[in-house]
């Protein structure tokens, strides 16, 4: 079904933009509206209707969600903007439609929201209905009231990682049953709810570090593998390669591990050993398959830094790191740096955490992976606690994929630092509020994670 979506919104990407330009008797408008006629009627044969729903950040096809990928990003950007524009919840083709309705409808996608829903109601089209969001706030769609099971999903995750990871360190046997089983549950929740699964991840916990990092690294990488459209076997290699990136480290000393202070030059040498051991332990944990060879690969080479230095050392400067493995460096170097942790104490802002990573692009990071990355968390990544100019204090509760640099934000403070309950504001839309600069929460005693769960 995502195929068929993915084809559908290009083709209707084209045929709208052509209306643009041209008229309805030029060859090119001819051409795009006969072949997405064709695609439609192709789909009927299998679908008794054909929706297309906006939902928040999302769009879905046939309640199927579409992930805003390298390839058709345009197409589904320009899509998702433009319901917003006109504040159309959904649109239903509907069998029987001729091809002079399709473009007629196309064309009023250049008229502002008065004009659409004037036309569109003059016209009085029978096989194309829209439906157009009337209140303030856009009701959850009966298919998607699920979103405790995302907040179940993370927990789950959270306990069989910490279950593996201790027992591990206590050479125990481990469960990798529950492990591997976790690793689709968290697939199939990302393909139905990414962001809500991704602002999971911001809610740490200082004395299960450990745990907590390979879970949302491991959560990261697929909501990254995802973007690329790996195929689902490749996402539960890489699934697995994120949650076990670490795993080396049960192999170090824990009073090691969790020292406060800063690492001595030799302490240091053996935290870093914890690559090389990572493939021995998952060789132990999970014998050697497709899915471990993959995994220990990206334990191996996840501190190889795209310009050649890293550790451990390699033969060859030029050989670059596996694709999982320049993955898992972008994730895990962004949850470290904005995790407290023993000798850091106050981690980076996620906003600042954004920028040291692009700033490092071409020396530790793949670029193109990094443009997905930041591209995916946004310039203010959920949680971010965000001074507005207006004088007012939000919270980053949700990332607008077409737009970056201007989230939905949740008013928790006003412009006196008074606590309130303010409105929720999607900035793509405001333009008369931005934003200065990204603060830490602590400063006026507010806690996100309570905005996010």
């Amino acid at each position: 079904m995502n195929k068929y979506g993915k084809d559908f919104i290009s083709n209707f990407y084209a045929l709208i933009k052509s209306t643009f330009v041209y008229d309805f008797n030029n060859d090119v408008v001819i051409n795009l509206v006969n072949k997405f006629f064709s695609h439609i009627k192709t789909l009927f044969q299998t679908c008794n209707q054909i929706e297309i729903l906006r939902y928040r950040d999302y769009i879905f096809f046939n309640k199927v969600r579409m992930r805003f990928e390298v390839e058709g990003y345009a197409s589904l950007q320009f899509i998702e903007e433009n319901l917003k524009r006109l504040g159309i919840k959904s649109i239903v083709f509907l069998p029987g439609m001729k091809a002079s309705e399709i473009l007629k409808f196309a064309s009023l996608f250049k008229l502002n929201r008065e004009g659409f829903i004037s036309e569109y109601n003059r016209i009085g089209f029978q096989t194309i209905v829209v439906e157009f969001y009337t209140g303030e706030d856009e009701t959850v769609p009966e298919f998607l009231k699920d979103g405790e099971q995302i907040k179940k999903t993370y927990f789950k995750a959270l306990k069989v990682t910490k279950n593996l990871v201790h027992n591990l360190w206590k050479r125990q046997p481990v469960d990798t049953r529950s492990f591997r089983r976790i690793i689709y549950t968290l697939i199939d929740s990302l393909s139905q709810d990414e962001f809500g699964l991704i602002a999971l991840t911001t809610i740490k916990n200082f004395d299960e570090y450990t745990y907590n990092h390979s879970l949302n690294v491991g959560i990261l990488s697929l909501a990254v593998g995802q973007r690329l459209d790996l195929e689902r076997s490749n996402l539960v290699k890489l699934g697995t390669a994120g949650l076990l990136h670490d795993i080396g480290k049960v192999a170090i000393s824990k009073s090691l591990i969790d020292k406060s202070q800063q690492l001595t030059e030799e302490e240091w040498k053996i935290m870093k050993k914890h690559s090389i051991y990572g493939v021995s332990e998952i060789i132990k944990t999970r014998g050697l398959d497709d899915i471990s060879f993959a995994a220990l690969l990206a334990a191996y080479e996840h501190h190889w830094n795209y310009d050649g230095s890293g550790y451990p050392e390699r033969p060859d400067q030029k050989i670059q790191p596996n694709l999982f493995a320049r993955i898992i460096r972008i994730c895990d170097t962004y949850d470290a740096m904005t995790t407290s942790r023993p000798y850091q104490i106050l981690p980076y802002l996620p906003a600042i955490a954004i920028r040291v990573i692009w700033s490092r692009t071409r020396t530790y990071f793949d670029p193109i992976l990094t443009k997905i990355f930041i591209q995916m968390l946004g310039l203010y990544p959920v949680s971010s606690c965000i001074e507005l100019d207006n004088g007012e204090i939000a919270v980053v509760i949700r990332q607008n994929p077409t737009h970056i640099d201007r989230p939905f934000i949740k008013i928790v403070m006003d412009k006196s630092k008074k606590k309130i309950d303010g409105p929720v504001i999607d900035l793509s839309m405001e333009r008369k509020i931005n934003i200065i600069r990204a603060i830490y929460p602590q400063k006026y005693d507010i806690n996100p994670a309570q905005y996010l769960i």
